[in-house]
C-alpha cells in the first residue's frame, strides 16, 4: 500500500492564498448584521444595488417554506416578512456558489447537500421548538464549508476522500484523517471567522465532532444534534448524493435526543418534502 505524507492545514492556506471571500453585497450585509439599530431600510438599500439578489429574496418571501399566503411585490415587505436575520441567511445561501472555483457535478452535490442540510435544519428546529431556526438554517449551511475549500485546492484528494465514503462507507470524518492532517472543521471554523459570523458559529464547527465539549454548551448541542439529524435525512432522502435515496438508513438516537417522536418526524419529513424542491432550486 502506497504511503503519502498527509496534507497540513498550512499547506492548505498557504496555496490557497486567500481563504474564500463571500461576494460585496453579502460582506455587506453581514457587517451591517453586526450593527443592533440596523434598519431595514439600510438592508434594503443594500440589496437593491444587486437585482439579481433581490429577485431571489422576493422569490423566497412568496414561498410555502415562509408562508407566502400573500403575494409580496416589494422587497421592503419581503424584508420584513422573512426577519434579518434570515435575509442574512438567504444573501449567504445565494452567494455560496460564488466560494466554488469549479462547479461541476461534485460541486453541485456538495452544493445540494449543504442547501438541503441547512433548509432541513431549521425546520426540524422550527417543528421541535429547540432551537432558533435562522440559527439552525445557517448552521446547517456553513458547517460543511471546510469540504468546499478542500475541494477547490485538492480536488485530487478530496475525490479519494470521497471514494472511500461512497465506495467502502467510511464516515467522512475517518477517511478525511488518511489524507489531511486535520479536519474540514477546523478549517471550517478559520473561514466562519474570516466572514465575521458570531463566535458561537465558530466554536459550532471547531467541536461539531467533540461530543464531551459540547455537552458543556447546550444551545451549541442541541444545534449540532439537529444538524447531524438533518445531514442523514439529506442522505436518506438522495440530497446531495450520488448514490439514490436509502429509507433504511437510521437516525440512531438522535430524535431521541431532540425529544421528536414518530409523529412528530412524520411531521417534519412532510414539511421536509414540501418545501426542499422549491427551495434548492431557489438557492443553487
Amino acid at each position: 500500500m502506497e504511503i503519502r505524507e498527509k496534507i497540513s492545514l498550512d499547506n492548505v492556506i498557504a496555496r490557497a492564498t486567500e481563504l474564500p471571500v463571500l461576494p460585496g453585497t453579502a460582506q455587506k450585509v453581514l457587517a451591517m448584521m453586526g450593527d443592533p439599530d440596523v434598519s431595514v431600510e439600510k438592508i434594503k438599500r443594500i440589496i437593491s444595488s444587486d437585482p439579481s439578489l433581490a429577485m431571489k429574496i422576493l422569490k423566497v418571501a412568496n414561498s410555502a417554506f415562509y408562508g407566502g399566503y400573500r403575494n409580496i411585490q416589494n422587497l421592503n415587505q419581503a424584508i420584513l416578512r422573512l426577519g434579518l436575520n434570515a435575509v442574512r441567511n438567504i444573501v449567504v445561501a445565494t452567494s455560496m456558489k460564488n466560494v466554488y472555483k469549479r462547479f461541476g457535478l461534485t460541486e453541485r452535490l456538495l452544493m445540494e447537500q449543504i442547501t438541503g442540510s441547512a433548509l432541513i435544519s431549521s425546520i426540524i428546529s422550527s417543528e421541535a421548538r429547540i432551537a432558533d431556526p435562522e440559527d439552525a438554517f445557517i448552521g446547517g449551511l456553513l458547517h460543511d464549508i471546510g469540504k468546499v475549500v478542500l475541494n477547490n485546492e485538492y480536488p485530487d484528494e478530496f475525490a479519494r476522500v470521497m471514494e472511500r465514503v461512497y465506495n467502502d462507507s467510511v464516515p467522512f470524518t475517518v477517511a478525511e484523517i488518511e489524507v489531511f492532517a486535520f479536519s474540514h472543521r477546523d478549517l471550517g471554523a478559520m473561514i466562519i471567522k474570516k466572514w465575521g459570523f458570531p463566535e458561537s458559529l465558530e466554536l459550532l464547527l471547531k467541536y461539531f465532532d467533540n461530543n464531551e465539549r459540547l455537552a458543556k454548551e447546550r444551545v451549541l448541542h442541541n444545534l449540532t444534534v439537529i444538524i447531524k439529524l438533518a445531514d442523514i435525512m439529506c442522505q436518506k432522502n438522495g440530497i446531495g448524493w450520488r448514490k439514490s435515496a436509502n429509507a433504511d438508513i437510521d437516525f440512531g438516537n438522535l430524535p431521541e435526543l431532540l425529544r421528536i417522536d414518530n409523529d412528530l418526524m412524520s411531521v417534519i419529513t412532510k414539511r421536509m418534502e414540501s418545501a426542499l424542491g422549491q427551495c434548492i432550486e431557489f438557492y443553487c
